[in-house]
């Protein structure tokens, strides 16, 4: 037994089960081998237990503890501390992990237990099964390898749990919360787009994840996780496999990823975003939603709004169970059913959802408007921006106005509803990504066949006549936003790689407008308040009717 008193000491135990107590002071402290007992004491201590199951306390002070090998106890209730409960590197996974690391020949040499207190501590558990509670305060916990049990307090933490299925609890404030390996080589899918078996280890991240009151952030990483936000607005990422998600209260981001997962929202306006997954290992792309399910979950009185958004999903449909509720409101469940390709006729899987309020379907948000500086997102477009046209060069925006169509707007029929254009239905490249326009909104389409019909080498076509030929649809959805721009002209403008047209006010158009919109047009253009205003703001092209459009081949 060691006793250093008062002073900044040195003690070294060597062989042997020792107890060494630092005393006051900054002391430097170490076991050697055996069963090892050191009390630090007071003062900014570095204590190593050496080999052997060691009970370590820090004391007070901002210490520095390495427990090494062995099974260690490790308390350090006061100050801001460093605990590495083994040798910093050590890396031998019970299970292992491919392409990272190899199984641990003993997964029961290294179960250390480590119990901190109100400081920002930073804590490295390293190998096999931990037991560690990081108290309140700003925290920096690493699970290592293995199943770990982490537990934090209130206050703003950076969890990572590593390998292994770890359960993990934290308190109140905005945490950070990463469940598997922070390695993509480590995120394996179970089977690959060939059918084939890919993870040789399916059950080493099966993680428990309670992230407490906060806004937090969490990954669930590999393997089928369980994550429940709690309380706060949280951003929740399942990862690959087949995750189980809860929102808890509060306005959730969820994304479930790859794997056929169960996401439930909760309480509050929570959004779902399904988009595409591709294997950073043998590569190949995956629709994220396929195989899961989805409950928007309802506040009292329901009056959340859920969203689910679907872009960047592919090619797809939505088809709502109930297009209106015995309440008389939209219905708030569906299908989406994913495709392997754009024609539509081999299924990839499907997703069902309930309690949405909203979805948004497969489209790149926000068409791209070409301007001087580069092309330009359409809500972005302001009064003044300069926008290059099809006839008269560039030319500054006027008037740009928007109008939003709710769910019980557009169930009363598809005449509002908006028109998915899919990249290249107009021509090569025609447009270059999928596009969603207004019924009315109208296209410039070209060649052969408008000059042997009309005997015009250009003419416009209402998106609604183009429906039903190759590309060209009717969306299924709860919400849209229509977004115009006017110039002092109508043009001809290029969005999204296709030429269409600027808004055109006409006795439709501006009846369909709300009267503050109209009253701004009509402020800028008093003449369009009459008959003969409105004929002198002619066409840019001719506009075909629908038995026209029938005629022309894409």
């Amino acid at each position: 037994s060691v006793d250093g008193g008062t002073g900044n000491d040195t003690i070294r135990g060597n062989d042997g089960d020792d107890s060494l107590l630092g005393g006051t002071g900054d002391d430097s402290v170490s076991g050697g081998t055996g069963d090892d007992t050191i009390d630090a004491g007071d003062g900014d201590d570095s204590v190593t237990g050496g080999s052997g199951d060691d009970v370590i306390d820090g004391g007070e002070g901002d210490d520095t503890i390495t427990g090494s090998s062995g099974n260690d106890s490790i308390t350090d209730l006061e100050g801001d501390n460093l605990i590495n409960s083994d040798n910093p590197g050590s890396f031998n996974p019970d299970l292992g992990i491919p392409f990272v690391g190899f199984p641990d020949p003993d997964p029961f040499d290294n179960r250390d237990t480590i119990t901190t207190g109100d400081g920002d501590d930073t804590i490295n558990s390293g190998d096999d099964d931990d037991i560690i509670d990081a108290g309140d305060g700003n925290n920096v916990v690493d699970g290592g390898t293995d199943a770990d049990h982490i537990t934090t307090g209130s206050g703003d933490d950076s969890i990572i749990g590593g390998e292994g299925s770890d359960t993990i609890n934290s308190g109140a404030g905005d945490d950070t919360i990463t469940g598997g390996v922070n390695n993509p080589n480590a995120n394996i899918i179970d089977v690959n787009e060939h059918g084939q078996p890919n993870d040789p280890i399916l059950n080493n991240g099966d993680d428990l994840i309670n992230a407490g009151a906060g806004d937090d952030v969490v990954f669930g990483e590999d393997d089928n996780d369980t994550i429940d936000g709690g309380a706060g607005d949280d951003t929740l990422d399942g990862g690959i496999d087949d995750d189980t998600i809860f929102g808890g209260t509060g306005d959730d981001v969820i994304v479930g990823g790859q794997g056929a997962d169960s996401l439930d929202g909760g309480t509050g306006d929570d959004v779902f975003n399904v988009g595409t997954f591709t294997d950073p290992i043998y590569g190949g792309d995956y629709v994220e939603g396929v195989g899961d399910t989805i409950v928007g979950g309802e506040d009292v009185g329901d009056g959340d709004e859920d969203t689910l958004d679907l872009t960047g999903s592919g090619s797809l449909k939505v088809l709502f169970e109930d297009s209106i509720d015995p309440t008389g409101t939209s219905g708030e469940s569906g299908t989406v059913i994913f495709y392997t390709d754009n024609t539509q006729t081999t299924e990839a899987g499907r997703l069902e959802f309930k309690e949405i309020e909203n979805v948004i379907p497969c489209f790149t948000p926000g068409a791209m408007i070409a301007t001087p500086k580069g092309e330009v997102r359409v809500e972005s477009l302001r009064e003044g921006d300069r926008v290059i046209t099809r006839d008269n060069g560039i030319q500054e925006i006027r008037w740009t106005g928007n109008r939003t169509l709710n769910r019980a707007e557009l169930a009363e029929g598809d005449n509002l509803k908006p028109i998915l254009i899919k990249a290249g239905s107009l021509g090569q490249n025609l447009p270059e990504r999928d596009m969603l326009v207004s019924p009315q909104h109208r296209v410039l389409v070209t060649g052969e066949t408008p000059q042997l019909y009309f005997e015009e080498s250009e003419v416009l076509v209402a998106a609604k006549h183009l429906v039903g030929k190759q590309g060209v649809s009717i969306m299924d959805t709860m919400r849209t936003t229509y977004i115009h721009f006017m110039f002092d002209r109508h043009e001809v403008v290029l969005s999204d790689g296709a030429w269409t047209e600027s808004f055109q006010p006409g006795d439709q158009s501006l009846g369909s407008m709300g009267e503050a919109s109209r009253d701004e047009i009509f402020a800028l253009f008093p003449e369009l308040a009459t008959v003969d205003g409105l004929t002198d703001y002619a066409a840019a092209r001719r506009s075909l009717k629908a038995h026209e459009a029938k005629l022309l081949q894409l």
